[in-house]
């Protein structure tokens, strides 16, 4: 058998142990199907590893052709962060072959907030004058609108159970995981409450959205949302539906917004039929949104550029 000189030995053995104790404690990763959800994930894993996100920015969240190397990334993954199949739909199949203690649907979480329950298809000004239900709005997510992060609660509630999950995976660093979360809970309910000022003198301007997905932050800060262009992205708006939002917006809105990585056409030639002012949101965050506060600051930012 062959073997090391006494020194070259040695040397080989404490290399052996070094490689041995880097694998031991290699970095974490966390593969997020969307950006707000890596947003999120980065402030608890902090510098224990690294968040990742699966989709580009300019890519729907509820339809996307997975290539093989993303089905490759699902797998390598230590921890798959998603909504649920209540907004990626394409992601239930895939994720149907990877571990189910190596992923997180947030959808499902207990603690999370959820906009007011809705009743009928009837629009109540004084009840639910934040929510648009034209008769040709399909409730495809039960009621629930699965933008679920653009409520900072939900942030904070993320924040924790995914530091719980982290600690499972990773033990040596469980506390780190969790003051990083609590950090971060804390720094979002300052936020929140910085927002609730901000947004206060123009709670009762009335607005359309481009597509169905802003009531997490519409209810938690009582705006006037009275409709929408279409309910998903996907979907071209109707006739009939058209006809209905015009009837609501004329008299009741002052802005109308659309979203950057969609058809604006219909949106921006409905807001200058009816002399709206056209403002643009962005759920998901560009390639400048480098944070999860930055990225609900721009929210109302946007909201309040529009409706003042």
């Amino acid at each position: 058998m062959f073997s090391f000189p006494a020194g070259r030995s040695s040397l080989a053995l404490t290399f052996s142990l070094l490689f041995t104790s880097a694998m031991a404690q290699a970095d974490i990763q966390v593969l997020s199907s969307i950006k707000p959800l890596a947003l999120i994930a980065a402030e608890v894993v902090g510098d224990k590893g690294e968040a990742v996100t699966l989709l580009p920015v300019a890519a729907s969240p509820h339809d996307y052709p997975l290539k093989v190397s993303d089905i490759r990334r699902l797998r390598e993954a230590d921890l798959v962060l998603w909504v649920g199949k209540e907004l990626e739909g394409f992601l239930y199949r895939p994720l149907a072959n990877v571990d189910r203690n190596k992923q997180m649907a947030v959808f499902d979480l207990k603690s999370l907030y959820w906009p007011k329950a809705v009743e009928g298809d009837d629009h109540d000004h004084d009840d639910h004058h934040h929510h648009d239900h034209g008769h040709d709005h399909h409730h495809h997510h039960d009621g629930k609108d699965p933008h679920l992060w653009l409520d900072p609660r939900n942030a904070g509630v993320i924040a924790t159970e995914l530091a719980a999950r982290l600690a499972v995976i990773d033990p040596q660093n469980a506390s780190v995981f969790a003051e990083n979360a609590r950090r971060f809970a804390a720094k979002i309910e300052k936020i929140d409450s910085a927002l609730q000022k901000q947004l206060q003198p123009v709670r009762n301007k009335g607005f359309a959205v481009y597509h169905e997905g802003y009531q997490h932050f519409v209810d938690r800060y009582q705006l006037l949302q009275v409709g929408y262009v279409t309910y998903s992205p996907e979907q071209r708006p109707g006739a009939k539906h058209l006809y209905q939002l015009r009837q609501k917006l004329q008299g009741e809105a002052v802005c109308l917004f659309t979203e950057p990585y969609y058809d604006q056409r219909i949106a921006r030639e409905l807001g200058q039929e009816l002399s709206l002012k056209i403002g643009v949101l962005d759920p998901i965050g560009d390639d400048n949104v480098v944070s999860y506060q930055q990225l609900i600051e721009n929210m109302a930012k946007d909201f309040s550029a529009c409706l003042e």
